[in-house]
Formats: C-alpha cells, sequence, structure tokens
C-alpha cells in the first residue's frame, strides 16, 4: 500500500515536472528536501509527529524551504502534509528519481571494488558501460576490502561478479560438487 502511495505522489510531481519543463529542478530540489529530511532527525520527528498541526508543519517548511526550493515543489510538500503523507517523502523520492532516470535514458551502476578507482579507469569503465547498455550511466564507486580484487557490479536489479572471492566461492562450490 505504501509503495502504492508513493508512486502516485511521485508519478504526480514528475508530470507537474514534465508539464512545466522544469523535470531537472524538480529532480534537485526534492532530492535536497529529502536529504535535509533524512539529516535532520529534529525535523523529521516534528513533521512525523500527530500532535504538530498542519499549519504549523507547513509553517515550518516555508521558513526551511522558502526561495531555496520552486514554488511547485513546496506546494508539493504542502499536499503532503494535507494529506498525511509526510512519512512517505523518501520513498516519493526514490520513485521520482526511477521515474526521472527512465526518461533521461539513465541507469544506475554501483561497482563495488577492494580499493577506490581512480577517476580515469572509472570513465573507462562508464563510457564502456554505456556503450553496451546503450544508456547514459550514474557509476557509483563503493570499496568492499573484502572481495580481494576485480569489480561486482550492480546494474538496477542485475549483478555481474567479477571479484577473486566470487571466482574462490565458484571454485569451492564445484570442488564440493565433484
Amino acid at each position: 500500500m505504501a509503495d502504492l502511495v508513493s508512486k502516485r505522489y511521485a508519478y504526480a510531481l514528475f508530470e507537474a515536472g514534465l508539464e512545466l519543463n522544469k523535470l531537472k529542478e524538480f529532480k534537485e530540489d526534492f532530492s535536497s528536501v529529502t536529504l535535509v529530511f533524512l539529516k535532520e532527525t529534529g525535523l523529521r520527528k516534528v513533521l512525523l509527529h500527530p500532535k504538530v498541526s498542519r499549519d504549523e508543519k507547513k509553517e515550518l517548511l516555508k521558513n526551511i524551504f522558502y526561495g531555496r526550493i520552486s514554488e511547485e515543489v513546496l506546494n508539493f510538500l504542502y499536499v503532503l502534509v494535507d494529506k498525511r503523507r509526510e512519512n512517505a517523502i523518501e520513498r516519493i523520492n526514490k520513485e521520482f528519481l526511477k521515474l526521472f532516470n527512465e526518461h533521461e535514458n539513465i541507469i544506475e551502476v554501483t561497482a563495488v571494488t577492494s580499493v577506490l578507482m581512480d577517476d580515469n579507469i572509472k570513465n573507462k569503465l562508464r563510457i564502456t558501460l554505456e556503450n553496451k547498455l546503450n544508456k547514459r550511466v550514474q557509476l557509483k564507486n563503493v570499496v568492499d576490502r573484502s572481495i580481494i580484487g576485480g569489480v561486482l557490479l550492480s546494474i538496477g536489479n542485475k549483478v555481474i561478479d567479477g571479484t577473486v572471492k566470487g571466482k574462490l566461492k565458484e571454485m569451492e562450490k564445484s570442488i564440493k560438487g565433484a
């Protein structure tokens, strides 16, 4: 149920952004709001508290975000408060980013390596993936020293394991199976 609600609100914001030709602005604004919501636990507690009135919540949002985000996104936050959907901000942002990335032909890829990739290698990997996937790739590098070497790629719901740790596990399985 919560996912369905989040998708509907995300879709509404996405459609408004498309219609007003402000899609990128909406993405940046709502992502900023979500980041503040995640980092500022006090704000989160106030917005989620049932005894704080809707008007007080809207006034708080106005004081924090007025002039920093578009009027449309601020009004969208007011709608979330009116409908008591403040707790869905993170999920709405996640769904909105999915819609945005799909529209812009962007795919998010996480490359897990044992050491931080230098920019040159990261760029080569990004270009290779863009050519293979026919999409713009947003590449994020995560370090996990336990993989020993190689790279583990997470592309959407696919995982491509090219790590030493993965190869060793495969060898172990084949030895146990023999």
